[in-house]
């Protein structure tokens, strides 16, 4: 008997407490009213701020990730660029010893040249990848940051392929700068 009783009593609690709470809200919303006499001010417009339309767990795993792609580019570069000075050494070296290894600097020139380019195009990635996460229109941004990346990466592909030229160039250049005297000496004893 107890526990039909007991329902229909915490249905009625429910129901006078519920109602006591709507009551205090309403009395004390309008008891802290105050009626003046001043004419209403018409509305002040907003200025329209730009939010970044990504949720915040989007923007962290966006930013992670290029970041991700900014470091392993960098240190891809920074390993080229460790050949690139190794190479300009050993050219150095194999010039004194009187090789000819002008065409490996020419392509050697050009390597650094790529370099020095993808660097330039890291250096201000951060930048983007910020513009990109907090704008009001990611997908617009994102073909910008999307045509940098792209655009480095081929820059980098250049540079290393520079770089494999310089090495083949300087491994066919493996006689000296052919001597004046002995080419006209060469030349007379054969006629």
């Amino acid at each position: 008997m107890n526990r039909y009783f007991f329902f229909p009593v915490v249905v009625l609690c429910v129901f006078v407490i519920s109602s006591g709470l709507a009551l205090a809200q309403t009395t004390t919303a309008t008891s802290t009213t105050k009626v003046t006499s001043e004419p209403a001010a018409p509305p002040t417009k907003r200025s329209f701020t730009t939010e970044p339309t990504l949720q915040k767990i989007a923007q962290t795993r966006l930013t992670n990730l290029a970041a991700n792609m900014s470091n392993r580019m960098d240190s891809a570069v920074s390993r080229l660029q460790n050949v690139t000075d190794r190479l300009t050494s050993r050219l150095n070296k194999m010039e004194v010893e009187g090789k000819n290894v002008s065409a490996a600097r020419i392509e050697l020139a050009l390597a650094q040249s790529k370099l020095d380019e993808a660097k330039s195009n890291l250096k201000n990635i951060d930048l983007e990848v910020n513009a990109f996460v907090g704008s009001a229109t990611p997908r617009e941004n994102w073909e910008n940051l999307k045509n940098t990346y792209l655009g480095t990466r081929t820059v980098i592909i250049a540079a290393h392929q520079s770089i494999l030229a310089t090495i083949n160039l300087a491994q066919t250049t493996t006689t000296a700068v052919p001597d004046v005297s002995s080419s006209t000496v060469a030349s007379s004893t054969n006629n």
